[in-house]
């Protein structure tokens, strides 16, 4: 609806539906939705220190990445360095002291290397997907969509091959593959054999 038109309504309501209409159109193509993912620090081993420094850290980064001061970016990568050994070392202090406490040490320390190695993370699947411009979380509507799309890669694929201009010569690969797969199987035939044979034979 064109903004000179909305108002030329003499029902109040219908203008203000107009005007909502109108505006919640624009400011939805303006601020499409997005979806945020959150995530938490469960690290137990970052102590209260650490979260200082790692802060200090970003600090430096700012201050020395607008610097040309040799001695500034040397002390940066110093502190890092520092700082990455002391995270290093909490953390083997926090899984020492947990392997210790804990009453089936074989299992703990198990856990700890599938957390270590990303291993303990569980696949939720797809939970949004973009489909034509359409945000869709329906899971039945998602898994059709997938089955529907691999279901005709094949008919795709070929289409493709019919409309492409395949050169003739015989030294085309492509040409080569598309002769071959339009030529019938040969026929295999196998004789009858015995399993005495067979352990012969190995």
């Amino acid at each position: 609806m064109k903004t000179g038109t909305m108002f030329t309504e003499e029902d109040v309501n219908t203008v203000f539906n107009n005007f909502l209409s109108t505006y919640l159109r624009i400011f939805n193509s303006s601020f499409p939705l997005q979806t945020v993912y959150i995530t938490h620090n469960n690290k137990p081993w970052i102590t209260a220190g650490i979260k200082t420094s790692c802060q200090h850290k970003r600090e430096l980064y700012l201050i020395s990445r607008d610097s040309d001061n040799s001695k500034l970016k040397a002390h940066y990568k110093s502190y890092c360095l520092i700082l990455s050994k002391v995270i290093k070392a909490a953390k083997q202090l926090y899984y020492n002291s947990k392997i210790s406490k804990s009453n089936n040490k074989i299992k703990t320390t198990w856990d700890i290397i599938k957390i270590e190695t990303c291993k303990n993370h569980t696949n939720k699947g797809t939970q949004l997907i973009n489909i034509d411009g359409n945000l869709i979380t329906n899971q039945q509507s998602i898994a059709n969509y997938f089955n529907n799309y691999f279901l005709t890669v094949a008919d795709r694929i070929n289409s493709n091959i019919k409309n492409d201009k395949i050169s003739l010569s015989h030294d085309n690969p492509i040409h080569c593959l598309y002769k071959n797969s339009k030529l019938p199987c040969s026929n295999m035939k196998i004789k009858y054999t015995t399993p005495k044979e067979i352990e012969k034979n190995y």
